[in-house]
Formats: structure tokens, C-alpha cells, sequence
């Protein structure tokens, strides 16, 4: 396990090399990703809640902090998922297990930069948010280089290639969605037309 921690640390300054082990050589660990994804929840509801109130925009009201979380966790998936559906018709080597893995360690730099961010919100004055927008960015910056390179290993394809896939696996994760909340609707409606003719069936008797 401390092996495993060391490539996970590693491959977010040297990605090609440290994701070419993980998806490779098995130093990848599903349990250390789940435990990035958690902390990645935690952090996304952190943020809303703990913000300083300078940049804090959330009506505290209405925060629903397990919304948030499962939000959070379910785009992740969501994105593994559809990625690995896309890749497996494009010819893609990567499995569900490696994508997940690779994916969840790339959120690490975000999970930092928002810890920061939250962190500093609290001490700051207006005119230097500036300053935590940039971080913000460079977390962000930093998080997209680490999924472009470790799909790229993870599917063995070429950089073109490899941002294609990533297109096509947005269209794929709206195409899910948009399934998933049809199927949801007529199963609402289904239900609400059997109880409708149950209640007609034992009014009649």
C-alpha cells in the first residue's frame, strides 16, 4: 500500500510515467481512488459551506451538503463509465478499473486547490480574490494535463485521438442522462396510471 501511495503521489508531477505504472505494472489501488473520490465529496461540500462570505455566493438556506456530495460522485462515475463505453468502440486498451482509478487520482489537485482556496477565502479582502481565482485555475489547469495524459497511457492512443474520445464522452454522458431521466419519467408515469386504474377497478366495486 505504501507503494501505491508513493504512484499516486507521483504520477501527479510525473503522469506519463506514473500512470504508465499504475495502469500497467498494477500500482494503481481502487481503494486509494475511492478514498480520493470520497475526499473530492467532502471537499466540493466543504467549499460551498465553508467559504468566507466575501466569495461565498450559496443561500446557507437551501445547502444541501449530501445533494452535493452524491453530485459530485456521481459526474465522476458518470464520466469513467461513459469513457470506457466510447473507448471500447474506438479501440481503446484501457479497462473500467484502470480508467477509474486514473481518473479519481487526477481529482487530487483539485481537492487541493479548493482545501486552499476555502482556507485562505476566510483571511482575504475583496481585492485579493483575484489571487484565489488563480489558484483555483491552476488546479483546474493542472487536473485537465493529468486526464488528457492518463487516458492517453491508459488507452494507448495519441493525443488527437485521445481528445476526441474525451468529446465524444461528454455526448456519451449526456446521452446517459438523457436515458436514465426518460426511463425515470415513464416509469413515474406507468405508476401513476396503474394506481389511476386501480382506484377506477375498486371504485367501481
Amino acid at each position: 500500500m505504501k507503494e501505491k501511495i508513493h504512484y499516486m503521489f507521483f504520477s501527479m508531477t510525473h503522469p506519463f510515467d506514473g500512470f504508465y505504472e499504475i495502469r500497467f505494472r498494477e500500482k494503481g489501488s481502487v481503494l486509494l481512488a475511492c478514498i480520493v473520490l470520497a475526499l473530492y465529496g467532502i471537499m466540493k461540500c466543504a467549499r460551498t459551506q465553508y467559504t468566507g462570505f466575501i466569495l461565498n455566493l450559496t443561500d446557507m438556506h437551501r445547502l444541501n451538503s449530501v445533494s452535493i456530495f452524491m453530485s459530485s460522485i456521481v459526474i465522476v462515475i458518470l464520466f469513467c463509465v461513459s469513457n470506457w463505453s466510447v473507448t471500447t468502440l474506438f479501440g481503446g486498451k484501457g479497462n473500467m478499473r484502470g480508467i477509474f482509478t486514473i481518473v479519481c487520482y487526477c481529482l487530487i489537485p483539485v481537492i487541493i486547490s479548493d482545501l486552499v482556496v476555502t482556507i485562505l477565502s476566510n483571511f482575504i479582502i475583496l481585492d485579493e480574490a483575484m489571487l484565489l481565482y488563480m489558484l483555483e485555475g491552476i488546479g483546474i489547469v493542472w487536473f485537465v494535463f493529468l486526464i488528457v495524459s492518463g487516458l492517453c497511457v491508459a488507452h494507448e492512443y495519441g493525443l488527437f485521438q485521445n481528445l476526441a474520445s474525451i468529446f465524444v464522452t461528454f455526448i456519451a454522458a449526456f446521452l446517459i442522462v438523457f436515458l436514465v431521466v426518460l426511463f425515470l419519467t415513464l416509469e413515474e408515469k406507468m405508476f401513476t396510471f396503474i394506481v389511476d386504474v386501480v382506484k377506477e377497478i375498486t371504485r367501481s366495486h
